[in-house]
């Protein structure tokens, strides 16, 4: 049932980027860390299932740059197209792109990287900072999920990252929300809750959900008591840590229906189109009589995007997945 976990996690990054605050916190930030869990938690099943060898990393590679390329490009060209033509600058269009701008949103990953390239000042898709994130984890995962010692390790890396982010040693906002070496952690737990589940080791599954949930209650007691929480963006990252693995422990498990297909199918879309629409559509800003349309034309064009664009490269995305029995790997012992 993640499908419908995912679109209503983009409709709240939606929301966010629309000024929605719910009790002063950023629903956008807790929703980016579910997706980081949940995407630690699919690459996991996806990798044990289907690309169970370091050959097959070109074969996952393959499929999800088939996966998230076509509609980024789609959205990514009609925003170029709307700027270039309206010449209507925004605070991520400050002025007219060049070479090096194009480029940036072409690869995604330096747009991960926006506080030292400036890339934030030409970004087609705001949220695609969070895509290049993302994609570097790709980039690894291929590597570090069939090894658990090796999992194991980059997760302390992470941890280490992410809580000296938190204590304000390093940029709480650049190294606890936004940059892979901090929200490594987050994949990594995805990733680690997948294999117990896999497993069955559902014991270990609950204990680690509650032990996570009671390390950042006390931490955000210690963090509140140095007066600190409210450094961006430390509370909702904690906030999204313990609902993101309380949701996978809650709902991953469970058969997906033909709505939460349909729900995940056009979550990416949304994910994608709403900065779009609140460009062209919403130049003024959404007032809170137009929420429901706001949100009710993400949705509609990300069906359409998702009909009309990724749907005839499914079959050529599963082209790539091969069901392949686990390999015992020395590293692994």
């Amino acid at each position: 049932m993640l499908g419908t976990a995912r679109l209503l996690l983009a409709l709240a990054v939606a929301a966010s980027h629309a000024k929605l605050l719910l009790w002063d916190l950023n629903p956008g930030v807790i929703s980016v860390i579910c997706f980081y869990l949940i995407s630690g938690y699919v690459m996991s099943g996806l990798i044990r299932r289907h690309y169970s060898q370091p050959s097959l990393a070109w074969a996952f590679y393959a499929d999800r740059t088939i996966r998230l390329l076509p509609q980024y490009l789609f959205y990514a060209c009609m925003t170029l197209v709307w700027h270039l033509y309206s010449q209507t600058n925004t605070p991520f269009l400050a002025r007219s792109p060049s070479s090096g701008d194009l480029l940036n949103n072409l690869l995604i990953v330096p747009l991960n990287y926006y506080m030292f390239n400036g890339s934030d000042l030409y970004t087609l898709i705001p949220p695609a900072w969070s895509l290049g994130a993302e994609l570097q984890f790709y980039i690894l995962a291929p590597f570090l999920l069939l090894w658990p010692k090796r999992l194991f390790g980059i997760g302390l890396i992470g941890l280490a990252v992410y809580l000296a982010a938190l204590s304000g040693v390093i940029n709480s906002d650049w190294f606890g929300y936004r940059l892979l070496p901090g929200v490594l952690l987050f994949f990594v737990l995805g990733a680690c809750l997948q294999h117990q589940h896999q497993n069955h080791q559902h014991g270990h599954a609950r204990s680690m959900t509650v032990g996570v949930a009671a390390a950042v209650a006390l931490g955000a007691v210690l963090l509140n008591f140095n007066g600190i929480l409210r450094t961006p963006y430390n509370f909702e990252t904690m906030l999204g840590l313990i609902l993101g693995l309380a949701l996978l422990q809650t709902v991953a498990k469970r058969t997906a229906n033909r709505w939460d297909s349909f729900a995940g199918d056009i979550s990416y879309g949304v994910f994608l189109n709403h900065f779009l629409i609140l460009w062209t559509v919403f130049p003024q800003g959404v007032t809170s009589t137009q929420w429901p349309v706001f949100l009710a034309f993400s949705v509609l064009l990300s069906w359409l995007s998702q009909r009309l664009i990724e749907q005839p490269l499914i079959k050529l995305r599963h082209r790539f997945r091969k069901p392949l029995p686990i390999t015992r790997h020395p590293a692994a012992l």
